[in-house]
């Protein structure tokens, strides 16, 4: 990574930095209520990865609040330069998500004295990422083309169809005699544990990577 890149990097960080602050202490609370009310911590990465997709947006938010998009334009930063610092900054905040995920997903499991399944751990974290390439892979291109306040309603679908999931889970799951929703799924990830990690990574990685090349022309074809 060249020094620009880094520059790119820490200049969105700072500018974002405030709000991630309020987002993920929002972020701990939230998961952790859905945690111990499923009694499930898988909802609990699941929600912590679509949290961390919206705190990977915000920095949009932030730049054009503050109006230092334009920074970018007397700034010795290339445009794809600045691209890759931005999806640097996303994958950062992903794997920040991640650690946060598994701490959780470890700590609700021993307070609720469940047997800790370190396949379904893997195969949850796994799922959380891929899911996370997905969404900003989608939303930054379209962050980036009509501005995150035109735009911000309509790359939160996927978060707000993971709370109605939740919800109808949570409902299924409190009738008696209905088996888990997720326990067919669950098995087939522990049948095949090794490759779990693996294929997380790489769907994940390769949602950002086709969406920087997307973002990339999408701004080299903006004026600042």
């Amino acid at each position: 990574m060249n020094n620009r890149i880094r520059s790119a990097v820490k200049l969105d960080f700072y500018t974002g930095r405030s709000s991630l602050k309020t987002t993920y202490v929002a972020l701990l609370i939230i998961a952790i209520v859905l945690g111990f009310s499923t009694r499930l911590p898988l909802f609990s990465v699941l929600f912590t990865m679509v949290f961390a997709v919206f705190s990977a947006g915000t920095v949009f938010s932030a730049h054009e609040k503050a109006g230092s998009e334009k920074l970018y334009g007397i700034l010795p930063l290339k445009k794809s330069e600045m691209i890759t610092g931005r999806y640097l900054y996303a994958l950062l905040i992903g794997v920040i998500g991640l650690v946060i995920a598994f701490v959780l997903d470890i700590v609700i499991t021993l307070v609720l004295r469940q047997t800790l399944d370190t396949a379904s751990v893997v195969a949850s974290l796994s799922i959380g990422f891929a899911y996370f390439g997905f969404a900003v892979g989608v939303s930054y291109p379209i962050y980036l083309k009509f501005s995150f306040a035109k735009a911000y309603v309509f790359t939160m679908l996927p978060m707000y169809l993971i709370i109605i999931l939740i919800i109808l889970v949570m409902r299924i799951s409190s009738r008696r005699g209905v088996a888990n929703p997720f326990a067919g799924l669950l098995q087939f990830f522990t049948d095949h544990a090794v490759l779990i990690p693996v294929l997380g990574a790489v769907v994940g990685l390769a949602f950002l990577a086709v969406s920087a090349a997307i973002a990339n022309l999408v701004y080299t074809r903006k004026e600042i």
